[in-house]
């Protein structure tokens, strides 16, 4: 920030006018594609998943895909979540995952300590 360096990220619209901002970034595309080939587990921390970020599912769900039933492809993303009621979101669209899905508690996650 002292740098005057701002994060670019998509905070408006559905999940289709999200993706085409995103497309429309290179920075975000370059990330948005290689979230369709992670391999092994993914983290996120901060993040929902909610009704118009079915374009990350859909992402993810490439990863899952990937290398199909070896080899190179997301097995499991591990969620954050601070609430039960959180947690209760993400086990009713949990389904919408073609790998597996595990919470963990990230209430008390010391992210940024040193």
């Amino acid at each position: 920030m002292e740098m005057e360096e701002y994060p670019v990220f998509v905070t408006a619209g559905d999940g289709n006018d999200k993706l085409s901002q995103i497309v429309h970034n290179k920075y975000l595309d370059y990330c948005y594609e290689k979230l369709k080939t992670v391999n092994g587990s993914l983290i996120t921390f901060g993040f929902n998943f909610g009704e118009y970020d079915s374009h990350l599912i859909e992402a993810i769900n490439e990863s899952a895909n990937y290398g199909k039933k070896s080899g190179d492809k997301l097995f499991s993303i591990y969620i954050g979540v601070f609430s039960e009621e959180d947690a209760d979101y993400i086990r009713s669209i949990e389904n919408k995952f073609l790998c597996k899905v595990r919470l963990f508690d990230s209430s008390n996650v010391n992210l940024w300590d040193k």
